[in-house]
């Protein structure tokens, strides 16, 4: 893509890292009428104030400081909106002492908030851009007030699978595992006619951006045209997730498992927990990385296998990929994690199933693909890596060289092509 093929675009974001880097792609290309999303750490002086500060600089960096924009463009063309919500819905998060059905409601409000904050500001920014880039949920006003105007093409960012699919996968998975569903919080909490937005969303977009083909297929099997669905894979920090040395020491021969991402059974939780526990033996280790979504009841019952972790800064989680032997990932339903693919940058093979993970991982060759929803098979894949030390090396140096094929540069470059049109 040149500058000249490049529309000018406004790009309405939540604070998901593929609309980060394609706003700084346009950037580059002199392509962005703005980009407006919820607060951004900008680097401005009363934020270095705030990192600087003993105990709150810390909470700072370890949450809301941690979305930067270093590029002084970008930041320039960065329009935040629905900032006191968003700061409160973090805070709410933070505190332990109330209820986890009061914690989960506060915060759903105070996003719903943030939500109508953003989409107000976006309908501001739209002026004559040719190309209007939306997060789904955040795009319907802005996609409105743009078709309005006369021709704009709209892009629909959809980073899970369809909403109706994610539905009837929790419904059913609440049915097999009812101990779990306070992991899985209720779609009936969104306002009413949530769903419906979504639909029209859909409706209106002339592309609907994806990171997998089983989020892709989510969508025409609701009906939505093929020729609408366009899969892009995300990339990765290559810079940050590569493989390294690790802090283990050198007499440590623990093998050790990982996984990363929220503690919900949409990421298949329970059935890590069971493989895990029906593996074990005593010189093995599972750590789980991620915040408690809804309550750790669930999690009581295996507390002795694992060791818990909060959510880690990106440059702790590299560390904590290098000095371990292999991820764990069985999700349920999916757009493209990022986890995995960061994992499999670090140089370790990685046990996922295709719900999301299907088109990076070569099967055998980077890890194992898994059937969902199988205890037994997370057992015997771990089994098999922790008898056969020599294929877990050729599998992690597989898994490295394949997330090379995934830079954020890649993503621009098929995503830029998709604002212009093309496939």
């Amino acid at each position: 893509m040149t500058p000249r093929d490049t529309p000018r675009t406004v790009v309405v974001n939540f604070n998901s890292p593929e609309l980060n880097q394609l706003a700084l792609a346009l950037v580059k290309q002199a392509a962005l009428a703005a980009h407006v999303r919820p607060y951004v750490n900008k680097g401005r002086t009363w934020e270095r104030v705030v990192s600087a500060l003993p105990m709150a600089g810390n909470i700072y960096k370890s949450t809301l400081g941690r979305r930067t924009v270093a590029d002084p463009r970008l930041a320039a063309l960065t329009h935040e909106a629905g900032v006191l919500p968003d700061i409160l819905a973090a805070a709410v998060g933070r505190i332990k002492l109330l209820p986890p059905d009061v914690r989960h409601r506060w915060a759903n409000r105070l996003y719903m908030s943030l939500r109508n904050g953003v989409t107000r500001e976006s309908c501001r920014h739209l002026g004559d851009a040719p190309c209007l880039v939306g997060y789904e949920g955040f795009a319907l006003p802005a996609f409105e007030a743009a078709r309005s105007r006369g021709h704009c093409r709209l892009v629909l960012n959809y980073p899970v699978a369809h909403h109706r699919q994610r539905r009837r996968v929790r419904l059913d998975e609440i049915a097999r595992e009812p101990d779990f569903a306070v992991t899985w919080p209720d779609f009936d909490d969104w306002p009413a006619g949530h769903e419906e937005r979504l639909d029209e969303e859909i409706r209106l977009a002339d592309a609907v951006l994806v990171g997998s083909t089983y989020a892709a297929d989510s969508f025409v099997a609701e009906g939505v045209p093929r020729s609408k669905m366009h899969v892009v894979p995300y990339g990765v920090d290559l810079q940050t997730f590569a493989p390294g040395p690790s802090l283990r020491a050198a007499d440590d021969t623990t093998f050790r498992a990982i996984y990363a991402g929220q503690l919900t059974q949409r990421k298949g939780i329970a059935q890590l927990l069971r493989g895990y526990q029906q593996f074990a033996r005593s010189d093995t280790q599972l750590t789980l990385v991620g915040s408690i979504v809804g309550s750790d009841a669930p999690l009581q019952p295996f507390a002795n296998l694992f060791e818990h972790v909060p959510h880690q800064t990106r440059p702790a989680l590299a560390q904590r990929y290098r000095s371990s032997d292999v991820f764990v990932f069985p999700t349920l339903i999916e757009g493209m994690p990022l986890v995995v693919l960061e994992a499999m940058a670090c140089g370790l093979p990685v046990i996922v199933t295709a719900n999301g993970p299907g088109d990076l991982v070569r099967d055998g060759i980077d890890g194992f693909i898994i059937p969902e929803r199988d205890p037994q098979a997370v057992c015997d894949a771990l089994d098999r890596l922790y008898r056969d030390p020599e294929l877990r090396q050729q599998m992690g140096r597989s898994a490295a060289a394949r997330a090379l094929e995934f830079s954020w540069d890649a993503y621009a470059t098929k995503a830029l092509r998709v604002l212009a049109g093309g496939g």
